[in-house]
């Protein structure tokens, strides 16, 4: 908005314009104090068109002053062009006096009498008072509503500051609010690139887990299969361990067995040797042998089934024999 349109700055002008007029007015330079008030008057019209909305209290009675001021003027300037006509009449022509000699004392219809005229300046000069007396009192009244005016415009203007102050502020804190809108929004877009990369995270945490739990529990059937194995390989550990003890308590009988031949038969060569010239003692020990012969086949019959059997058995037991 320009300055010609500042509704305060056409409002300011018209109120310095009405003012001028009232200092003519006082000086009673009618003419030019009535210019001043048109002008200022012409100013309130335009304030009124172009900015109807504009403090139009102040405005009205701003106008309304104007206007009380051009009327006055005018009906002053009609006032004193009365006066000056009435104070300033045409001269009086006297009558010529007569060149005879019979001239006498002119009448009371010639000469005006002196008391009435008097008395005509008198009252005018006595109007002329009252008139200025209540000018004066209309002036103090002006005045008196001027300078309410004056406080009126000047709080407006006070108001007007405080109101621009608080915009100003008003503007500021906007301001820094959307500024603090600002951060708060670039904020909350970080957080939510930060949120999504840990949602990420945790999408492929889940899957290392799903998968880890996978090969867990491979694992598991793994160590299932393990121990169902080496449980297997217990049992067949224990059966072997016990054939084991079998076959060496079937080792040892059969070794006490032929212990036990090869004593009766050192028995029976003892006897053959000391009995050799009784022949009842040589059937006796042919007897025994034969006994023993028996006995020897039958061992060595279990042996080859042991050794049918058990092959590492029978090897250690033809290592005893041996031996």
């Amino acid at each position: 908005m320009g300055q010609q349109d500042d509704p305060s700055e056409i409002f300011l002008k018209a109120y310095l314009s009405a003012q001028q007029g009232e200092k003519l007015e006082h000086e009673n330079r009618f003419n030019t104090a009535l210019a001043k008030y048109r002008f200022a008057g012409s100013l309130i019209a335009q304030l009124r068109r172009s900015h109807p909305g504009w403090q139009p209290a102040i405005v009205e009675y701003r106008g309304r002053k104007i206007s009380e001021g051009i009327l006055r003027t005018q009906a002053r300037m009609t006032k004193q062009n009365a006066l000056g006509a009435s104070a300033n009449p045409l001269p009086e022509i006297a009558p010529s006096l007569p060149e005879s000699e019979d001239w006498s004392e002119p009448g009371p219809e010639v000469v005006a009498p002196q008391s009435d005229g008097t008395v005509t300046e008198a009252s005018r000069d006595a109007a002329i008072r009252d008139a200025t007396k209540k000018l004066r009192g209309e002036v103090d009244q002006l005045q008196t509503a001027l300078e309410k005016a004056r406080s009126d415009f000047e709080n407006a203007r006070k108001e007007r500051e405080a109101v621009d102050t608080r915009l100003t502020e008003a503007n500021s804190k906007l301001g820094k609010a959307q500024d603090d809108l600002d951060t708060a929004r670039k904020s909350e877009g970080q957080a939510r690139e930060q949120l999504a990369q840990v949602q990420e995270s945790l999408r492929a945490a889940q899957a290392s887990q799903e998968k880890s739990a996978q090969e867990e529990e491979q694992l598991r059937s793994e160590i299932v299969h393990q121990k169902d194995a080496v449980a297997a390989a217990d049992d067949a550990r224990m059966a072997a361990e016990k054939q084991r003890d079998d076959t060496q308590a079937k080792f040892a009988a059969v070794n006490n067995q032929i212990a036990a031949l090869e004593h009766q038969r050192d028995e029976a060569l003892a006897q053959f040797r000391l009995g050799q010239g009784s022949e009842q003692g040589f059937q006796l020990l042919l007897a025994e042998k034969d006994d023993l012969q028996q006995k020897l086949t039958a061992a060595e019959q279990k042996v080859r089934d042991l050794d049918e059997r058990d092959p590492v058995n029978a090897k250690t037991f033809a290592e005893m024999n041996e031996q």
